[in-house]
């Protein structure tokens, strides 16, 4: 009896040391098959200054390699492009007030019907306007407010400088309490009656020109889309403003938005590709976006350039194939969204130069994508890059000598080795960024093979 007993003990003993045996096994393989996997996977790192464009580089890659975008987001975009592009109009009409520009808006006598377009302009509530749940929920509300509200300023430099102690605000429940106090309007509209009559007389203007019978067919939004039009196209004070646009914050495709506005003020109007490159949804955190691209994986990392997402940059800096490093040339006379006192072009300067020479990508290439060349070469034409880079030495105007200046100010950065790759690019335009894209992905492609061996 007691043979038997401790026969079958170690059998037992046998089968679960078996057991155990394979299920390490198995383990082990499948850690052996993710290192693997890991190891042919191309990690690829979007990062850059605000505003640079990387978001977009990305989307292009979503149109490439990815099937492109979904109703929901075409849904999405239409709505906050809605409520930019009449932001964007409210702030061209403050900030001439600020730098002191006459708008042929203000005067009710000579313009009636561009005063009453200002008139629905600014006593419209943006976020009445649209869906905010289809705009993005909460986080859409919170993000809108960063980007608009003048109470956020000093909180946005104090994060940004680290000058004080950030202040403690719930932006949601600051916007949701009290959301149509954006903007200061007690000067700019000390003029404006609130006798409502502003909504119809553009109404009927409105019905004039869709040769509708009555005013009551022409919709809230289709409203507020006619008078952002003849404001933009009529009031030569809005363009005068609109020219300086460098000396505030001012969203980058504002002019497509209102070349476009009437599209954008249709019930459910569902984006096109080009509505969706042009528009912005502020990226915070870092958003991870897998690629297949011919027979090569691609994790493609973007990261939220404003300084205060960069702390959040370290986490997805370990075993990167390349970075793409995005700098907006466009952008050498304008200043950080989160610290007005610093230039973009600066501050990009100063990010490559720490990230090029940086450790963590002691052995890793660098394409640098010099983005916004078609608005740099229009922008050199009326704004002279020596006004903001002294050492510019090359001839006013000419846009390709200011590129290749900007160039070899960002090469001559590189402390190391590494090769550093130069594009030239247009984020928006499709066609160009399908062959650079290309470039780019055989290229990382080549390097991922010579580091792991195998060419």
């Amino acid at each position: 009896m007691g043979c038997t007993a401790s026969t079958s003990a170690y059998d037992d003993y046998e089968d679960e040391f078996l057991q155990s045996r394979r299920n390490n096994d198995a383990i082990e393989k499948q850690l052996l098959m993710d290192k693997q996997k890991e190891k042919n996977q191309v990690r690829l790192l979007l990062l850059g200054a605000g505003e640079s464009g990387k978001s977009t580089v990305l989307k292009q890659l979503n149109l490439l390699h990815h099937g492109g975008f979904s109703h929901q987001e075409r849904l999405q975009y239409a709505q906050v492009i809605w409520a930019d592009a009449l932001q964007s109009m409210k702030i061209l009409i403050i900030q001439a007030r600020r730098l002191g520009i006459s708008l042929d808006c203000d005067d009710p006598e000579k313009n009636r019907e561009l005063f009453e377009c200002k008139r629905v302009i600014l006593n419209t509530n943006t976020l009445e306007t649209i869906d905010a749940s289809v705009a993005g929920g909460s986080r859409f509300l919170n993000d809108y407010v960063l980007k608009y509200s003048e109470r956020q300023e000093k909180k946005r430099r104090i994060e940004s400088t680290g000058e004080a102690q950030a202040l403690d605000i719930d932006v949601e429940t600051e916007l949701l309490e009290k959301h149509s106090s954006d903007f200061d309007y007690e000067e700019i509209s000390k003029d404006l009656s609130d006798s409502g009559d502003d909504q119809m007389f553009i109404a009927i203007k409105c019905d004039a020109s869709t040769k509708s019978k009555s005013p009551t067919s022409c919709s809230k939004n289709d409203v507020i889309a006619m008078a952002i039009e003849k404001l933009w196209k009529e009031d030569s004070g809005i363009q005068q403003c609109f020219g300086r646009a460098n000396e505030f914050q001012l969203e980058g495709s504002s002019s497509y938005y209102f070349d476009n506005i009437k599209k954008f003020a249709q019930e459910k109007y569902v984006c096109t590709n080009e509505d969706i490159l042009k528009g912005r949804i502020k990226t915070t955190g870092i958003t991870e976006t897998d690629f297949n691209i011919g027979s090569s994986k691609f994790k493609v990392f973007d990261a939220g350039g404003q300084r205060s997402e960069r702390k959040k940059w370290i986490h997805c800096f370990q075993g990167i194939s390349a970075v793409c490093f995005i700098v907006a040339l466009s952008e050498y006379d304008q200043m950080l969204f989160e610290d007005e006192k610093v230039n973009r072009m600066h501050e990009s300067i100063m990010l490559f130069n720490t990230l090029v020479n940086s450790q963590w990508f002691r052995d890793t290439p660098f394409i640098l994508f010099l983005n916004k060349t078609d608005l740099f070469e229009e922008k050199v034409k009326r704004v002279p890059i020596r006004k903001y880079f002294p050492s510019y030495q090359g001839k006013l105007g000419d846009s390709k000598e200011g590129i290749k200046y900007f160039e070899n100010i960002f090469l001559g950065l590189n402390k190391t080795n590494k090769p550093i790759y130069v594009k030239r690019t247009c984020a928006t335009d499709t066609e160009t960024m399908k062959f650079v894209l290309s470039a780019v992905t055989d290229l990382i492609i080549q390097q991922n093979f010579k580091k792991s061996g195998i060419i």
